[in-house]
């Protein structure tokens, strides 16, 4: 009977997991800016309505428009600085 020899080789390395090349990584998201809720910033925008009134003597309907208008800029002014 004739023997084959084997030749030993050294244990194989254990696989990794490749690394996803830099071109097909997508772009990490961004959370998108909560809307502005009107309800939460009730009472700020009753006392400029209040004040606004008392300036301008326009309807209620009118002075709450402002008002709301003028709080929305604000805090969407505060959001977009770094």
């Amino acid at each position: 009977m004739t023997r084959i020899k084997t030749v030993s080789t050294a244990p194989a390395e254990p696989k990794t997991h490749r690394r996803a090349s830099p071109a097909s990584k997508k772009p990490a998201r961004v959370p998108a800016a909560p809307e502005f809720d009107s309800a939460a910033h009730h009472d700020e925008i009753a006392q400029l309505a209040y004040f606004t009134s008392l300036d301008r003597g326009a309807s209620p309907d009118e002075n709450w428009l402002k008002a709301e208008t003028e709080v929305r800029a604000k805090y969407s002014d505060l959001k977009s600085e770094p």
